[in-house]
């Protein structure tokens, strides 16, 4: 076991199984990244909120990576007694460009509603179990196939697409 997990557990006064966790990385003094797969992140999410005190889902991020997508859950642990917050970053690997696919966290944070939906909408990627995984951001006409944040699509054709679907839609308004 790595010393930095030691010191994670010691802060969070949990035993995380280490089949859970891939790798835990200090970020800087207090704020850590924690790495586990797609098919073990959600238990390692429970036993994080359930066991060790995790309190607030700040925000998620999608990553597109050369082979893989990640989506980082930005979450906090509160020591009450010397009053500070442990920023952690629960990082999602390993989910498949192909299918991508990620379990929804929506059941330890209702704030995970809208983020999810976010990557949904610019990603693509499917949160399992998510109640009402429809579209937040991008406008009902957009293309299903485009996801705009995929490495593939460029600015001109964002913007392209974007005019197009203004156009229609003021030209609809005229009549």
């Amino acid at each position: 076991m790595s010393d930095v997990l030691k010191e994670l557990e010691g802060i969070l006064n949990v035993t995380l199984p280490g089949n859970l966790v891939e790798e835990v990385i200090k970020v800087e003094e207090g704020h850590f990244n924690v790495m586990s797969n797609v098919t073990n992140a959600f238990e390692l999410m429970k036993i994080l909120r359930e066991d060790a005190g995790i309190y607030h889902l700040s925000t998620i991020s999608g990553v597109e990576k050369d082979d893989e997508f990640n989506v980082c859950y930005h979450i906090q642990h509160r020591i009450e007694d010397e009053f500070r917050e442990v920023p952690i970053n629960l990082i999602i690997t390993k989910i498949d460009k192909n299918k991508p696919k990620s379990p929804s966290m929506l059941e330890f944070f209702v704030a995970a509603d809208y983020y999810e939906r976010e990557i949904y909408d610019f990603y693509g990627i499917y949160f399992e179990n998510h109640p009402f995984l429809q579209r937040l951001i991008l406008p009902e006409r957009w293309p299903d196939d485009v996801k705009p944040m995929l490495k593939e699509y460029g600015w001109e054709q964002i913007k392209e697409i974007t005019m197009k679907i203004t156009k229609e839609g003021l030209e609809e308004a005229k009549q």
